[in-house]
């Protein structure tokens, strides 16, 4: 039931017109099926080697790493209490892609519109979901998500134009993974000795922060594939081998279906995807995630750029190697169409121009 909704009768409003009124508010589900979680999250160290490479310190929630999905439906609200274990330094936690509005001082953003929560400290996140669609949630105290502060959100949306038109849901998540601390990595990109200002190169790819992902499917199957890329640098391209794609919301938007065989996902952004699986079990298919070299300067020797993870039909039946690609062609998402169908205005009154240059400091730093 909504919160804070309090019934009364007195002499003047007879019980029948109580229970009437009761009727009339259960008839707006986000008042009678809102549902309030609370979480408590203790943000600390932990140890994790998604990559097979080595151990390194992570920062997991409650002890565990990768951390929690968020998962809700419109009209829920979310109470996230957050304690700092991390011991010297401080975090927050951004919502991304949440509007917040009337809320900023619980955007995350640290200096700008939320103070740090400092070792030892708590805060409590507040959250009405009234957004539908893919999102995530990540620190944002300098680049202290590429340590592992990061996980997806779904907000479930039971008026969304897609109910009842696929069976499951998959929420994908694509990463990259640095095998320095991150404070480490920012000292590197902002130095004397880095005057372009060229950021750092992650050493590997991830889905669902490891490597080797199966996913489990079944024949004649439509899945809604939620992808979420929450890694700090690299866009990805993503493909299924023997399937196509119907993407069918972008950034948290519901667009109209748009056949895609291939997409090109960078930090931040959201894709959903419907994938119609195949009608047999006689193979198991690779889905594979590029990260896009063009952006690095240099490429560390044994990076792992690629990353494979596999629909599997059949357990019992291998895991093909992924099929090389001629050419990294993306869908242009420049061609979807949102389903609201709001038009684009026709003309603007005022124009302003910026222009905006990279410089070096003083001291030679970009």
């Amino acid at each position: 039931m909504a919160p804070n909704l309090i019934l009364a009768t007195s002499s003047r409003r007879p019980v029948w017109l109580v229970a009437v009124a009761a009727l009339l508010l259960c008839l707006t589900p986000s008042l009678c099926l809102a549902e309030t979680t609370v979480k408590d999250f203790r943000v600390g160290w932990v140890v994790a080697n998604p990559d097979g490479a080595f151990d390194r310190p992570t920062i997991g929630v409650n002890g565990q790493w990768p951390i929690p999905q968020l998962t809700a439906t419109v009209g829920d609200r979310m109470i996230i209490n957050v304690h700092n274990d991390l011991g010297n330094i401080s975090t927050s936690l951004h919502f991304h892609g949440f509007f917040q509005n009337g809320t900023n001082h619980m955007d995350g953003a640290v200096g700008v519109t939320q103070c740090a929560i400092p070792p030892g400290g708590s805060f409590t996140y507040d959250i009405l979901f009234e957004q539908p669609g893919t999102y995530w949630y990540h620190s944002h105290s300098g680049g202290q998500y590429m340590d592992g502060l990061r996980g997806a959100i779904v907000v479930h949306d039971p008026a969304g134009p897609y109910e009842g038109k696929y069976d499951e849901e998959i929420v994908l998540s694509l990463s990259d993974w640095y095998h320095e601390l991150s404070g480490d990595l920012i000292a590197q990109l902002i130095n004397v000795e880095n005057p372009t200002g060229a950021e750092p190169v992650p050493q590997a790819a991830l889905i669902n922060d490891t490597q080797n992902l199966s996913v489990p499917v079944k024949p004649d199957t439509t899945y809604l594939v939620r992808f979420v890329n929450i890694g700090g640098f690299a866009a990805q391209y993503v493909w299924f081998e023997g399937h196509s794609m119907r993407v069918v919301e972008v950034d948290g938007v519901w667009t109209e279906p748009a056949d895609a065989d291939m997409l090109y996902i960078t930090p931040a952004q959201r894709y959903s995807v419907l994938l119609t699986t195949r009608s047999d079990t006689s193979a198991n298919f690779a889905l594979v995630a590029a990260m896009d070299e063009d952006l690095f300067d240099v490429i560390p020797e044994g990076q792992n750029s690629n990353v494979t993870a596999w629909l599997v039909y059949d357990a019992a039946k291998p895991l093909p190697e992924p099929q090389p690609v001629d050419e990294l062609e993306a869908f242009d998402d420049i061609e979807l169409v949102p389903v609201d169908g709001l038009a684009l205005f026709d003309h603007v009154d005022h124009s302003f121009s910026l222009e905006v240059q990279m410089d070096n400091l003083r001291d030679g730093a970009n």
